[in-house]
């Protein structure tokens, strides 16, 4: 198994705690990450753990995002993806808010986000694939089993099936 990176924040928690780490080499300079090309995202308001990624900003204003709203019984936090500097990458917005969930809607943005490949988890939050907003809104089997997809995740604690 390849050793695993320590973000800042856990080497300042250690440092903190007076732990020294040792750290392997790099036998080559690592490239400098294409900061063009790591997709950003703008956080909508919200609280919880839930964080829900759409495809604009319009997605998560509309009558389905609201009813998703009341499905889970809080207020996730929605984004999307942001082209300017006031965006925040993935990565960050996880391991700053805490996220333990992370739900992203349609394949296009597992593509645009993580270049086709859905990891299972990120940092410490879960990844949940689930239907394109607008497969929701046209199909009743979609809107059925994105129900079924929020209870098997978690997502929504107390799940009845027989509705």
């Amino acid at each position: 198994m390849p050793p695993t990176r320590i973000t800042t924040r856990q080497q300042a928690y250690l440092d903190a705690m007076d732990i020294g780490v040792w750290h392997l080499r790099e036998s080559a300079p690592a490239a400098a990450p294409d900061t063009g090309c790591v997709p950003r995202l703008k956080l909508g308001p919200g609280n919880g753990g839930v964080l829900l990624i759409c495809a604009e900003d319009t997605d998560s204003a509309s009558r389905l995002a609201n009813d998703i709203n009341r499905a889970l019984g809080n207020v996730p936090v929605w984004a999307w993806p942001h082209v300017d500097t006031g965006g925040v990458e993935l990565n960050n917005a996880v391991e700053e808010s805490l996220f333990t969930t992370v739900a992203i809607f349609g394949d296009d943005l597992v593509a645009q986000l993580f270049n086709g490949e859905l990891p299972v988890s990120l940092n410490a939050a879960k990844i949940v694939l689930l239907p394109a907003m607008q497969d929701i809104l046209d199909q009743a089997d979609i809107r059925r089993g994105l129900w079924e997809t929020f209870c098997r995740s978690g997502m929504v604690s107390v799940c009845d099936h027989t509705a």
